[in-house]
């Protein structure tokens, strides 16, 4: 069965791709290419680019590759009309496009955001990413963590089926600020189970931005990197689509839109289910075996989520704008075998209100405003383990975590400079019950944390000569933490360090440099410098748990940890051919490290001698990124990207940090596609291959992990209203487990969750 699927993938992928190859292999007469990218700087991949010959009304069609660049050739000298288009972005056109001169035309192509308007939230200055709503469809991801991780420099923490954590250049989400239509949005459990991406369904996904690195500095916090996912505006006209996604392991994700878009008015609403049962892995092994789990919970639901959301905007007059928007996500019943625990319920609400205006002076271009607030209810229990079988409730141990955040920002474009103020409030509360601490007596574990920020900070850019511009950016934040006290377990701070505070503030400054230069018409060059800060998590530093054998503490003394990083990247264009090249340090000094602590000294209540915790330690994460695409045709490329991260911490010994390597640092990545796009249908080949990792934390239990090397293939066709996809992911049903699916904090499982066996996946898309 295996070999007639195999075969009958060969046959709709390959043989296609060779006779197209060999239609196309008459030779060329002229030819256009360029890149298509935002107005705030990211390169848009899979861009529809169409050419239309004024004369004979004879069109052409291509797509933009994996670094937003284009290539049409075959095409008869005359005068051309070119057609840019992105999702939520609005379509350029740009005319005419002489074609047959002396030399063939490269064009760079701006698209500008929709007339229903949205904030842009990266800024051009940082390395970054796009990453486009037809991935979604292409992809098996079940969630936007694993979706991302299939792009350079970009990695997943797996836990489960869903709720895949992000990781950037070896950081983690909580060193990374993760925001939707540029609103924060924090989980609630103290472990990640439920990371901020997680609260948003793909159906509301238009497109994901990354800028990667300290060089953010519109957001506070954005220690290592920052993503913003750009949910979905409605078109011109009314418009319904209806998408069912559908994969291997019971997957099934329904969803529909109705959307409306006015000269004065517009709206959006939405709803999605996604559920699905546990995949299984590469041996055939279930992804709950060997975590415990009773016998009725094995085989049971991996998740249940459902989503509803709606956004509204108004146009009083010219360029005014004023939108609110909604989202409530209901989710259940979610298997978390890389933890001890799983939901029962983790529950998100999101609300927002964002405001435009237009040219308001000569010095004045524009305002943007808005105001949000979210909301995480998670109650999560061993109510499926065998460790709540002899228990006197449902469950021997549980948690139920709330947090919220409200906040608000203010950004003016004044002449060349962009200013802007930042202020939010993120409140945490956790509350523990285990049946051999007390009889269920409630331990509030994050005791009421209080997080509040205040901040402002500008952004200029300049030209330096024709082939050089300058970027600078800075900010200024002040940040007060607190605990409420008479929540906060004071003696377990006193017995593992010393002090009972349950407040502090901080002051963090950032800033950044980046020059850029234009060495030929075909060659840019990029070089950048930042430095940012993000304080820590009220988990890290006022969690307190008392547990059989060893506590869980946090650290009131925690330092901010900051981060000054350069970035140096080289990029060439030629019509045929793209590379890009990124070479990065981060130094991190106060990084936040977990270890094993030592009771310093004897205080009441305190009867064990060892707890897991939190300390600064400096920290070097080195590495690069390259990036790369070959035009075969106007319809067929090869592209390849490879990422490396190397992480390293300077050892404590006077409190039992001895190891150099940094923990959860993913190892050497490398990807190669085929791909064949007319921008109608498509076929895609996929190969993946990621290094073993050996530099590990054994002092932290952590393990190496060893090489593998995977294939996935994927085709559609796109026929006006209709989208099709159908693909499989891990063709030869390989078994690997990826490096970050260890868990170092106390509540994991002591397994490591492998990666999904062949998993097929499909996506039929209608709008009306």
């Amino acid at each position: 069965m295996v070999t007639t699927f195999v075969r009958a993938v060969v046959t709709a992928v390959l043989v296609p791709m060779i006779a197209m190859a060999a239609t196309a292999s008459a030779q060329s007469r002229f030819s256009v290419s360029g890149s298509v990218s935002s107005s705030d700087g990211a390169r848009l991949p899979h861009a529809s680019v169409l050419l239309v010959d004024a004369a004979s009304g004879r069109e052409f069609r291509t797509t933009s590759d994996d670094l937003g660049s284009f290539f049409l050739d075959r095409l008869p000298a005359g005068d051309y009309v070119l057609v840019a288009a992105f999702p939520g972005l609005e379509p350029r056109t740009i005319q005419p496009v002489a074609v047959g001169a002396t030399a063939a035309p490269m064009l760079t192509i701006v698209l500008e955001p929709a007339r229903v308007l949205e904030m842009v939230t990266v800024s051009a200055a940082v390395p970054r990413d796009s990453v486009e709503v037809t991935e979604v469809r292409e992809s098996s991801a079940r969630d936007v963590g694993e979706l991302l991780s299939e792009h350079a420099g970009l990695w997943k923490l797996r836990k489960g089926a869903i709720a895949n954590d992000v990781v950037l250049r070896g950081l983690q989400s909580r060193d990374l600020n993760i925001l939707i239509d540029g609103e924060r949005l924090y989980g609630a459990c103290p472990n990640h189970m439920d990371p901020p991406a997680f609260h948003v369904d793909f159906s509301q996904v238009e497109r994901v931005d990354v800028g990667k690195g300290p060089f953010d500095v519109r957001y506070q916090g954005s220690l290592g990197g920052i993503v913003n996912i750009v949910t979905r505006r409605p078109d011109e006209g009314w418009h319904a689509t209806a998408t069912a996604g559908l994969g291997s392991y019971g997957y099934a994700n329904p969803s529909t839109t109705v959307s409306y878009g006015g000269a004065r008015t517009s709206g959006l609403a939405g709803a999605s289910y996604r559920r699905s049962d546990p995949f299984r892995d590469g041996r055939g092994q279930l992804m709950t075996a060997g975590a415990g789990y009773r016998t009725d919970s094995l085989d049971s639901d991996a998740f249940r989520a459902s989503t509803l959301w709606g956004r509204s905007a108004w146009r009083p007059a010219e360029g005014h704008q004023l939108e609110i928007s909604y989202t409530r996500q209901r989710t259940d019943h979610v298997l978390y075998p890389y933890l001890l625990m799983d939901a029962i319920y983790d529950n998100a609400d999101r609300a927002a209100i964002h405001y435009n205006a237009p040219t308001t002076g000569a010095r004045l271009s524009g305002i943007k405003a808005q105001a949000y607030y979210s909301a995480v209810d998670h109650w999560m229990t061993d109510a499926y383990r065998t460790s709540s079988t002899t228990a006197l409730r449902a469950y021997s141990m549980g948690t139920d975590a709330t947090t919220y955040t409200a906040g608000g920002r203010v950004e003016a474009a004044v002449m060349t400079s962009t200013v802007g103020v930042e202020l939010f409030r993120r409140n945490w509360n956790t509350e523990t019950v285990m049946a051999g601490m007390g009889a269920y007596a409630p331990q509030y574990a994050i005791p009421d944390v209080n997080i509040d920020t205040v901040g402002a900070f500008i952004e200029h850019a300049r030209p330096l000569s024709s082939w050089a511009s300058l970027d600078l950016g800075g900010r200024l934040d002040r940040v007060a933490t607190a605990a409420d006290p008479a929540r906060a377990n004071t003696a377990l701070y006193a017995a593992y360090h010393g002090t009972t505070a349950t407040s502090r503030s901080d002051v963090l400054p950032s800033g950044r440099a980046k020059a850029t230069f234009q060495l030929s018409k075909h060659i840019d060059l990029a070089a950048g410098v930042g430095h940012t800060a993000r304080v820590a998590e009220g988990n890290e530093r006022f969690y307190g748990l008392r547990r059989m054998g060893t506590d869980w503490v946090g650290n009131p003394g925690l330092a901010p940890a900051r981060n000054t990083g350069v970035d140096v990247s080289l990029s060439l264009h030629r019509p045929r051919v793209t590379v890009s090249a990124n070479a990065y340090l981060n130094a991190v000094h106060d990084y936040v490290a977990v270890y094993g602590a030592t009771r310093q000294q004897m205080v009441p209540g305190v009867m064990n001698t060892t707890a897991r915790s939190y300390a600064n330690v400096d920290a070097r994460l080195r590495g690069m990124e390259a990036n790369g695409t070959v035009k075969l045709r106007a319809f067929l490329s090869v592209s390849g990207d490879l990422s490396y991260v190397r992480g390293t911490m300077t050892p404590e010994p006077s409190i039992g940090i001895a190891s150099t390597d940094l923990t959860e640092t993913p190892p050497l990545r490398s990807r190669l596609r085929m791909r064949l796009d007319n921008s109608r249908v498509f076929a895609e080949v996929e190969g993946v291959a990621s290094a073993a990792q050996t530099h590990v934390d054994r002092t932290l239990g952590e393990s190496t992990t060893p090489f593998y090397a995977i294939a996935n293939l994927s085709a559609g066709l796109r026929r006006g209203r209709l989208s099709v996809t159908a693909g499989v992911a891990n063709l030869f049903d390989r078994y690997f487990v990826e490096h970050l699916s260890y868990q170092r904090d106390p509540f994991r499982s002591g397994i490591r969750v492998a990666e999904p066996g062949r998993n097929l996946f499909s996506s039929v898309s209608w709008k009306f």
